[in-house]
């Protein structure tokens, strides 16, 4: 984690490098599981692509890296998404909604007025039952590939 902390990162390879330098014996599958698991994720930092983890991620950060890492981590952990109302209800893999959470917040959709998480289930809060209908609807086509169900 402090690798990632440092914001230096650019590669797998580079982190497999670091932790070996540090006394480690690691494989490159085992970064990438254990970046999977961190909710690590590519983001342009100071001129330069970099793995971060998600609370050195700044919001400000944008466009296709952010909505590539939520429609990544909707594809990967959610199991169903439906409406109730003006929230919409995740549910996900066990263990894996405050990831999901955490990239939901950090796409900073206009529709979204805040996040809960529990340990498999996240409530999105919207202003509207519209906007709680349209987040369904994109969230399950960025998911499609998916068995996600509404």
């Amino acid at each position: 984690m402090r690798i990632l902390h440092s914001g230096t990162a650019s590669s797998q390879l580079e982190i497999v490098a670091a932790l070996e330098q540090l006394g480690h014996d690691v494989t490159q599958a085992t970064v990438s599981r254990d970046l999977r698991e961190l909710g690590a994720t590519k983001v342009r930092l100071s001129g330069k692509v970099v793995y971060a983890l998600p609370d050195d991620i700044p919001r400000s950060t944008g466009g296709d890296l952010v909505a590539r890492n939520l429609e990544r981590n909707l594809a990967e952990f959610a199991l169903e998404i439906a409406q109730a109302g003006n929230l919409v209800v995740v549910h996900t893999a066990p263990g894996h909604a405050s990831a999901v959470a955490r990239a939901i917040d950090i796409a900073a959709s206009k529709e979204v007025v805040g996040t809960v998480a529990g340990d498999d289930t996240i409530f999105v809060a919207t202003g509207s039952s519209d906007s709680a209908a349209q987040l369904v609807a994109d969230w399950l086509a960025k998911a499609k590939d998916t068995e996600v169900a509404s």
